[in-house]
């Protein structure tokens, strides 16, 4: 029987999570997108006409039915790290450039590609 490991990473660069309550949706929500991201294309902060905001990629909204929709289940919570931190890869998206991660306090959310360095398999 095999055993599965955890892949980690190692953070090189730092990244803060916007401070508000992470939007997480359901195909079909509402969505309501506010503006492009200043230096990450194809990324827009959206809404959820409630309490939760966050960046999500605009692709993952279908802008065609007259109403803004979530076309996959997302959330956008971000992992706020420092270089040399240590984080747990739980799902990488490579079509967005990011991978959802654990920090040591078990809080999970993306964090961008270039600032993960993945350690080597031993």
């Amino acid at each position: 029987m095999s055993t599965l490991k955890a892949i980690n990473a190692q953070v090189t660069g730092s990244q803060e999570g916007p401070d508000a309550i992470p939007l997480t949706l359901k195909p079909g929500d509402v969505v309501h997108v506010q503006h492009a991201h200043p230096d990450r294309p194809g990324y827009v902060w959206a809404e959820d006409g409630q309490l939760s905001a966050g960046w999500m990629p605009l692709d993952l909204v279908d802008m065609n039915s007259g109403t803004p929709r979530a076309r996959a289940e997302y959330c956008s919570a971000e992992l706020t790290v420092e270089p040399g931190d240590t984080v747990r890869l739980i799902w990488e998206d490579p079509a967005h450039g990011a991978c959802w991660c654990e920090d040591r306090h078990s809080e999970r959310g993306w964090i961008r590609n270039e600032h993960l360095k993945f350690e080597p398999e031993s």
